[in-house]
């Protein structure tokens, strides 16, 4: 699909400024804040929600050939695992670590068994993409006449994923991965039925009434949300936060214009939001230097918060101008960002 809409990418574009600005926050040890809880009770799964949702509106595989299965898996490891792998594995090892830092083999390891660390997002969505994948060979084997059999597909395969969960030692290898895959795996799907259905959608994302009670319900829910991931109870409130956050958010940029230039940002970000999440911590990096000068005692002070934000927009904008750079190099784009390599004709 070549066409973009643009309530989508705006949704992608407040997501990830919430990640960069949410990074922010933690870098300055702000995390008991109200505005970190409120960015981290729900912009994770704001972005699950986003890829289902896309997922569902892109997807043109029709007959499951060899050919069409092929081409979707090949896509989804260069767009996602291998600017994971550039960024995570042959940046760090082959450029930034000492020599007296571990072999390639135990760093490699140490990376999967940590999930890619800051780049989990990658290997979770490509592992839901997958899914996704089984997901719609199930249903064009069986051609299912109603809803009611997406939801009894969706049920099998997550529970699939909780029995395996279940089953692997806590420090197995691969354990931090099928639990990310686990934790949002709601997330992503839920984005994929509410694209698929015509009234569940409407309800989702134009309703007045259902927009005010998810609106309502999730102020009157925030106050109390401790990020802390130990807790079943937390853990659960996070769900029932993002359940609300994403149709209050989506209602209000797709029924609410602050101004063009504005709307325009945010669908600049979205268009561009992989490549500031894997290039952001570049400029981030100046905050080390900028910290010796400036100390944030609360980001929930209106002139911190205005700062923080105003920087947050400065390191998007700067990861965005470090892709166009790196990307005068067909080669260094496919690695670093995953587009299609295409030998520019001279």
């Amino acid at each position: 699909m070549n066409a973009r809409i643009s309530y989508i990418d705006q949704l992608k574009g407040i997501a990830i400024l919430l990640v960069v600005l949410g990074h922010v926050i933690g870098y300055n040890n702000c995390e008991n804040s109200f505005l970190w809880r409120f960015i981290y009770s729900f912009h994770m799964p704001l972005f699950m929600f986003i890829s289902g949702y896309v997922a569902q509106m892109t997807f043109r595989i029709e007959n499951f050939g060899w050919n069409e299965v092929s081409s979707f898996m090949i896509k989804k490891f260069r767009t996602l695992l291998l600017p994971m792998i550039t960024w995570g594995i042959v940046i760090p090892f082959f450029f930034l670590r000492s020599t007296a830092e571990n072999n390639l083999i135990d760093y490699l390891l140490s990376y999967i068994k940590m999930w890619g660390g800051g780049l989990w997002f990658f290997a979770t969505l490509f592992f839901l993409s997958i899914l996704f994948l089984l997901y719609r060979l199930i249903i064009k084997l069986i051609s299912p006449k109603s809803i009611i059999m997406d939801y009894v597909i969706l049920s099998f395969l997550f529970v699939l994923i909780v029995l395996l969960y279940k089953s692997l030692p806590k420090d197995e290898i691969y354990s931090e991965g099928v639990r990310s895959v686990f934790s949002y795996f709601t997330f992503y799907f839920s984005g994929t039925i509410v694209c698929k259905q015509t009234k569940l959608r409407n309800l989702v994302l134009d309703n007045d009434l259902f927009f005010v009670f998810s609106f309502v319900m999730f102020c009157l829910l925030i106050p109390s949300f401790v990020y802390d991931m130990s807790s079943i109870f937390n853990q659960l409130m996070k769900i029932v936060l993002s359940l609300f956050a994403i149709p209050s958010l989506s209602f209000i940029v797709r029924h609410v214009s602050w101004n063009r230039q504005v709307d325009n940002m945010f669908q600049y970000f979205g268009r561009e939001s992989l490549s500031i999440y894997v290039t952001h911590n570049g400029p981030f990096a100046f905050l080390l230097v900028l910290s010796n000068y400036v100390t944030l005692s609360s980001v929930d002070n209106i002139l911190c918060f205005l700062f923080l934000l105003i920087f947050s927009l400065f390191i998007c904008y700067a990861s965005i101008w470090i892709k166009n750079i790196v990307s005068i190099s067909p080669v260094l784009e496919l690695f670093l960002y995953g587009k299609s390599y295409k030998r520019k004709s001279i």
